[in-house]
């Protein structure tokens, strides 16, 4: 792999902010799906043979469209959580690292007349 990498946790906020966002459209696409299927109900009938050759297919393929977007709102949801936690460990990482570059700067200034040991 080449090139640098640099972190960006400010753009990670962003990122995730805009992951969360994405759910957000999602779970609102699948409960104005819900909302819609209501206008349509009673079109294949209610107790004639056509209604009943034809309304369980017709409740299959709306489960199964709304079980996709639900899902979408779900992997969102992980993108939102995923991000969040790489902006994390990008954080931790680096305060890690300053700590380190305190403590060894300390020493050195505790160090008299170009002594070392």
């Amino acid at each position: 792999m080449s090139g640098t990498y640099e972190a960006n946790p400010a753009g990670l906020q962003t990122s995730s902010g805009n992951a969360g966002g994405l759910s957000a459209h999602a779970r609102k696409i699948g409960d104005d799906f819900l909302t819609d299927q209501s206008n349509y109900r009673g079109l294949n009938g209610y107790s004639d043979d056509f209604h009943d050759e034809t309304q369980p297919r017709y409740e299959a393929n709306n489960d199964s469209i709304l079980s996709a977007v639900r899902a979408f709102e779900g992997v969102f949801v992980g993108l939102e959580s995923a991000i969040s936690g790489n902006r994390r460990n990008i954080l931790s990482t680096q305060e890690g690292a300053n700590d380190l570059i305190h403590q060894q700067s300390s020493k050195l200034d505790g160090l008299e007349g170009g002594e070392r040991r």
